[in-house]
């Protein structure tokens, strides 16, 4: 029994030792910046000079949900989100079926598909603000070239959004490829067999064993898009700073100018702190709804 119990703390302490450093940035970098943030929210709190911090209580909050920029912003957000989500969750279901088969030169085009997710934001987003020039940009140039009118994508209020969407999507399809790719890639071929034999369609099969089987995986890609749509802020820094007529501002970036361009810290720091407890919800909802029942 001593022997047991020896073994048994020697795997507790192995495990938390494996675990311990994810536990420790997560505090440094997660928990401690939270409690900061839902400290500094209660004060009038000026970037420049902390010493003239004023206590406000539930003022800054109160602000929040007045703020008709505010909610411009956020109406951005859901709609950037909207165009985003869906088109890279189906783009890299579509790349994952083309690229399952092990056939001689896919690694190939598996590692070309992937690439983008490796590539720097800032660098991906001048690519793209070059390309995307309204009057000598690759796009518009490609256009042209087969007779249709040149469009003002980055510099229209209607086209902007979906624009960044679209560039976005070619960024991190990648990673929605290769999870989607793995759920694939563990789905037993008998599945597939015993339902040809049975004279079951091309897509019988994809829409009765592949998309069931994808539930896990593809739940874990739709939440992880999610969150990542209504993180944007890079190529909106890098390219749009918002414009034209606050058609591109979104939440991250309306949190980032109320801190550190207009020195309203305690502003800001309330706005991040409800746009977090909103994206912990919508997490949770995906889950609850999306969740795979038990095996």
């Amino acid at each position: 029994m001593l022997k047991i119990s020896r073994l048994r703390r020697k795997e507790i302490f192995t495990g938390y030792g494996f675990v311990l450093p994810a536990l420790i940035l997560l505090t440094v970098f997660g928990f401690i910046p939270l409690i900061l943030a839902g400290y500094t929210s209660l004060f009038r709190y000026p970037l420049v000079n902390p010493a003239r911090r004023e206590f406000l209580g539930a003022a800054n909050y109160i602000r929040a949900f007045e703020d008709e920029t505010l909610r411009l912003a956020f109406i951005n957000t859901v709609y950037y989100a909207l165009w985003q989500i869906p088109m890279q969750t189906l783009l890299g279901l579509f790349l994952a079926l083309l690229i399952q088969k092990q056939i001689r030169g896919v690694s190939v085009f598996r590692t070309g598909y992937y690439l983008p997710v490796v590539i720097s934001m800032v660098v991906a987003s001048v690519l793209w603000r070059i390309m995307l020039d309204s009057e000598n940009g690759l796009i518009n140039s490609v256009l042209v070239s087969v007779n249709i009118p040149r469009q003002p994508l980055l510099t229209s209020t209607v086209q902007a959004l979906p624009t960044l969407a679209f560039m976005l999507s070619w960024k991190w399809v990648g990673f929605s490829m290769l999870i989607l790719l793995a759920g694939l890639q563990s789905i037993p071929t008998d599945y597939y067999e015993a339902a040809q034999i049975d004279g079951a369609s091309a897509w019988q099969r994809f829409w009765y064993i592949t998309i069931p089987l994808l539930k896990r995986p593809g739940l874990f890609v739709i939440v992880t898009n999610t969150i990542n749509a209504f993180k944007l802020f890079t190529p909106i820094y890098v390219i749009t700073e918002g414009g034209p007529q606050n058609s591109t501002l979104v939440m991250i970036y309306y949190i980032f100018r109320e801190a550190f361009r207009f020195n309203r810290l305690g502003y800001a720091s309330a706005i991040a702190i409800l746009f977090t407890v909103f994206l912990i919800s919508l997490a949770a909802a995906q889950l609850r709804i999306l969740r795979s029942e038990p095996d």
